[in-house]
């Protein structure tokens, strides 16, 4: 893979995308007031579901069946599925590589025989963040061991909040780990947890040993714990995890730090492994550019989330609920890359919130979108008709315990006392109006989720190209996780020698 290739694969994208930057960016609070149906939907997929049934075999036998069918008569509709699945990276054989194309094309030093396989550790962690630290975790100790830039390496996790990687990392693995976080509460609570964690530790590690052999363990109960343990030669008795309250920018001194926590490690001979476990927004893009500016750092697995917190160069001024943490860093998160800055690329906020949300999930649940998205819709008709110069300007948040539309808009009015003025007469008839639109919506929400993958795609591509460009030629995207367990699955992996 070339810069040139992701160039490439970036303009096919940009193309496709072109006519549809307005749908991605429009608010589904004005899927009503403001036509979108009409306005953004194809024509011929308008004509092919005139109808509510139409609608609803559509969504069955389109949506959510496992495979196309050639004999579907929603023809329309299929090919611009296929049209934009076309534009995703899964779709990129040539860029995406496994986590077994990754140990067999880049790993050279790791043997079969040297391989570990994760252990699986039930406890202190949901079933989600166990798939996704394991994995990690696994990838990160395959990384420092199959490449000569792992020698004597010291592990930075970049956003370690409850330190569930760090954790796993120190004590499974034997790393010495440093966390780093903006949030002092949550690198106390890293610490706890992490003490917890080590006493308990070798009566679960003998647990999963046992079932992953298909033996049922013996029932927890209170034991006294060993003080020795020579299961690992790996762990020792030694702190090797902890944490810091830092700021991540670019200019933030790694090797400095590990000197400060780590005083007995020697200095010239410590390679970093830089490495982030769902890095929000800007941190995914200020870990890259740290790994660029930083000689120590020898290795990058980076792998980044919520996305609608990045800041653009080329975006205009945007609402953020977090602001003020934004402000602490005042570089820009997207595009990294200098050709897509040359082509002043904005993406805006509407279309990263919807960068964020999984296909594959929704498929898999089969999942329709909250009835509260229908009511938001209808109740800004009523805000319009009262107050038309608030449009777009009332701020609903998330309600709770509401069984219908009147006593939704109920609850509407105690945030926004102006709007008692709706008599409820009118609220009765706009929720009626609401049958006729339910279909439509539920057929807009799909149509337009179908984008959210494209759009991921020029974010990590971008970060993709960033490395290449500047010069870090052993880069990479491995599709580490599973894509409904953990939807925002793309590792960023580079590795200077």
């Amino acid at each position: 893979m070339s810069a040139p290739q992701i160039c490439k694969r970036l303009d096919a994208i940009l193309k496709f995308m072109e006519p549809y930057w307005p749908w991605v960016n429009c608010h589904m609070v004005n899927f009503i007031t403001d036509n979108h149906w009409t306005n953004f939907v194809p024509n011929e997929i308008q004509e092919e579901l005139q109808s509510s049934e139409a609608i609803h075999e559509c969504i069955e036998s389109v949506f959510w069946a496992e495979a196309f069918s050639a004999n579907t008569k929603f023809t329309e509709t299929a090919a611009f599925i296929q049209r934009t699945q076309a534009q995703c990276l899964e779709s990129f054989n040539e860029i995406l590589l496994t986590k077994d194309d990754l140990a067999k094309c880049v790993l050279s030093k790791l043997s079969t025989e040297q391989a570990q396989n994760p252990i699986s550790i039930k406890e202190f962690l949901s079933e989600k963040k166990r798939h996704e630290v394991e994995i990690t975790a696994n990838l990160i100790n395959d990384l420092i061991r199959g490449t000569e830039a792992g020698n004597n390496a010291v592990i930075v996790d970049a956003g370690d909040g409850k330190g569930y990687l760090s954790s796993r990392l120190a004590l499974e693995y034997g790393y010495n780990v440093l966390g780093i976080d903006s949030n002092p509460s949550n690198t106390e609570n890293a610490m706890e947890r992490n003490k917890k964690l080590k006493k308990a530790w070798n009566g679960l590690k003998d647990r999963a040993e046992l079932e992953s052999k298909g033996i049922t363990p013996p029932r927890r109960g209170r034991q006294k714990q060993k003080t020795n343990d020579n299961t690992n030669p790996n762990v020792t008795d030694s702190d090797n995890y902890k944490t810091v309250e830092k700021f991540i920018t670019t200019d933030l001194d790694i090797a400095g730090l590990i000197h400060d926590y780590f005083p007995e490690l020697p200095e010239q001979q410590t390679a970093v492994c830089l490495t982030g476990l769902h890095t929000c927004g800007n941190l995914a893009s200020a870990c890259l550019k740290l790994f660029h500016h930083q000689e120590k750092c020898k290795i990058l697995c980076n792998i980044g989330c919520c996305y609608h917190l990045l800041k653009e160069m080329y975006s205009g001024q945007e609402f953020f609920g977090n602001k003020h943490i934004l402000d602490m860093n005042p570089e820009t998160g997207f595009p990294l890359s200098s050709y897509l800055q040359e082509k002043r690329l904005s993406l805006g906020r509407n279309a990263r919130m919807l960068a964020v949300q999984s296909t594959d999930r929704t498929k898999t649940s089969k999942e329709l979108p909250n009835i509260s998205l229908l009511y938001r819709a209808l109740f800004e008709i009523l805000v319009c008709e009262a107050f038309p110069e608030m449009k777009d300007a009332v701020q609903v948040g998330k309600l709770r315990k509401f069984s219908n539309f009147a006593e939704y808009v109920e609850l509407c009015k105690k945030k926004h006392p102006c709007l008692e003025v709706i008599s409820p007469e009118r609220i009765t008839a706009i929720a009626a109006e609401g049958v006729n639109h339910k279909s439509h919506l539920d057929m807009f929400y799909l149509l337009r989720m179908t984008f959210a993958p494209v759009l991921e795609s020029i974010i990590v591509l971008d970060r993709l190209l960033f490395l290449l460009e500047n010069g870090h030629q052993q880069s990479y995207v491995v599709a580490a996780f599973d894509a409904v367990v953990s939807p925002r699955r793309f590792a960023i992996i580079s590795i200077k020698e």
